[in-house]
């Protein structure tokens, strides 16, 4: 297996410069010490990270309190690879940024925002969110988002979207419980501009695009005692779904994970899955699928030991199978100074894929798609990661998995501009090497600086000629500079190359351009209510495709204001 000498120069670089981060980080004045499962970087600032609370299981997210002063925190973790992932690049049309639509410039305490925008390619943009504590033990909250294009990059209102959602949900602190609660409607709607322009001219209106209707529930309960030597959290949710194509689909998903601390050095951890799905097209599809994971964790100063295994059973109705899976939970890490850790481990999974989450990466999808889990059967890894605990902290990672059912996007041979899911790994399983990594740079705070990188070769794929609109290299750089507390300026750099779409019309597999997108967003805060921003994507202009004949938008921006309170 070789990597073409663009992915070797690039990940050359990055390691020599994680390395060379490392060895800065060790010349410096070290405090405290580097916890096995997170790092965690706190300061007073004013340019917000979603919080996240480490705690004894990993990972799990604990409801913000809003009562306490924000953390600005990175969590290292073993990455899962997702079936059905396809790394994204968000080019645009969604403003803020995740997260920004929660909270204002100055923190929580204007957790009342409203936005309002507007832009070329006739950009629409409304978001708000309206929240209240009627005491000092509980929050709630209400989310709206609108979010559209009237026109796109192929045959103007033929290639527009639209995106519409609200969500209502609520927190409750207790000194035992922590409650959380949320129920939401969304609908996505995307043409199939993808086809001949010509197609455009013979088609009424309403039948060139699909629509998608989600409604959603989550509940979760978890302990509220930090220092207990019992902890957990346990939720459930319900997704409904249906589409323009007269698809319809329920998931029904609960998980709860526990931690039973014995001494100092030794916990007992578990986990359990349970998701049940029916996907209605012609035909109706029930599957399942359980999971149960018991393990033991043990640390000393220097060594820490995770070891347990993973028990999965899937059934498919129409498929006739009722399998069950067992894979080993390994995983080593080492404390070769207070600045560095070396880790390595091995295990497996499958992963459960829905319409749902296949529509979320690729909306323009066929009806009565193929849905089938994707079955890692294989993992291997290793890698280091480090911080010196207060301006940087990095991962460097190396991954060797084989997959059954590994799933790809592919245009339907019967109308090109609508997509399929086909598989890879079934005789052969299919195999994936997997080099990664993560610096996240603080110089004060003022500045933040995020890169990560992706570098993937596949194997093995059976009749597949490439692992079709899979990329070879994902590369993201993200910054936020603040200057005198009044201007956030946010650079981002999004690189990809090594797509491969495969054109039915030929049956070929086609190799499409790297893809290049530069963002730029600038927000002036005018008071600490009212700001103003600017945000400009897609900086060269260039129409790339992320899937085989769908443009993305060239230059686009959007000029917004919003109001916290």
């Amino acid at each position: 297996m070789r990597f073409n000498r663009t992915a070797k120069k690039v990940l050359f670089t990055a390691t020599f410069g994680l390395c060379l981060g490392a060895f800065e980080g060790f010349a410096q004045k070290r405090e405290g010490s580097i916890q096995d499962e997170a790092i965690e970087v706190e300061k007073t600032r004013k340019i917000e990270l979603q919080p996240q609370v480490s705690r004894g299981f990993d990972p799990l997210e604990e409801a913000q309190d809003l009562r306490k002063d924000r953390k600005m925190k990175y969590d290292l973790v073993d990455r899962k690879w997702e079936g059905t992932s396809l790394p994204k690049i968000n080019n645009s049309i969604v403003d803020p940024r995740e997260g920004d639509e929660l909270t204002s410039s100055y923190g929580p305490k204007f957790k009342n925002v409203f936005k309002v925008g507007a832009g070329n390619y006739g950009h629409t943009l409304m978001n708000a969110h309206f929240g209240f504590t009627p005491n000092e033990n509980s929050f709630h909250g209400l989310y709206i988002n609108h979010d559209a294009n009237r026109r796109g990059p192929v045959a103007t209102s033929f290639s527009g979207r639209n995106e519409n959602e609200i969500k209502v949900y609520s927190k409750t602190f207790t000194p035992s419980y922590l409650l959380n609660g949320s129920i939401g409607y969304k609908r996505v709607e995307a043409n199939w501009y993808g086809r001949p322009e010509e197609q455009f001219n013979n088609m009424a209106n309403g039948t060139f695009g699909v629509y998608y209707d989600r409604f959603n529930y989550v509940g979760s309960i978890s302990s509220a005692k930090k220092d207990a030597k019992f902890d957990y959290i346990a939720t459930s949710g319900l997704t409904m779904m249906s589409t323009s194509q007269n698809e319809r689909e329920w998931i029904w998903d609960s998980k709860i994970q526990t931690v039973l601390t014995i001494n100092d050095n030794l916990s007992a951890h578990f986990s359990g899955d349970m998701t049940m799905s029916e996907y209605a097209s012609l035909e109706n599809n029930r599957r399942e699928l359980y999971r149960v994971k018991p393990s033991f964790f043990y640390k000393n100063d220097r060594v820490s030991v995770h070891a347990g295994i993973n028990v999965v059973n899937e059934k498919d109705k129409l498929k006739g199978i009722n399998t069950t899976s067992l894979f080993p939970v390994v995983k080593l890490d080492y404390k070769a100074a207070n600045f560095i850790h070396f880790f390595a481990g091995l295990g497996g999974d499958t992963y459960f894929n829905t319409l749902s989450q296949m529509a979320a990466q690729n909306p323009w999808l066929k009806n009565q798609i193929d849905l089938r889990n994707t079955a890692q059967t294989a993992n291997v890894f290793g890698g280091f990661k480090g911080s010196n605990e207060r301006s940087f902290d990095f991962e460097f990672k190396f991954m060797y998995s084989e997959f059954s059912n590994l799933s790809f996007f592919v245009p339907s041979t019967a109308d090109s501009s609508k997509y399929t899911v086909i598989y890879a790994g079934d005789l052969k399983k299919a195999q994936v090497m997997n080099f990664s990594g993560q610096f996240n740079y603080q110089l004060n705070e003022r500045f933040l600086s995020v890169l990560k990188y992706d570098i993937n070769q596949y194997e093995n794929l059976g009749s597949l000629e490439k692992a079709y609109h899979r990329p070879a290299m994902n590369i993201s750089f993200t910054n936020s500079i603040t200057f005198k507390d009044k201007i956030i300026i946010s650079p981002d750099v999004f690189y990809m190359n090594g797509l491969y779409g495969l054109n039915p019309r030929t049956n070929t597999a086609v190799a499409m351009k790297d893809i290049i997108d530069l963002n730029l967003k600038v927000n002036y805060l005018i008071t600490k209510k009212f700001n103003a921003a600017v945000s400009a994507n897609n900086l060269l202009g260039k129409n790339y495709e992320r899937y085989l004949f769908y443009p993305s938008q060239g230059l686009n921006y959007t000029v917004s204001v919003a109001y916290s309170f």
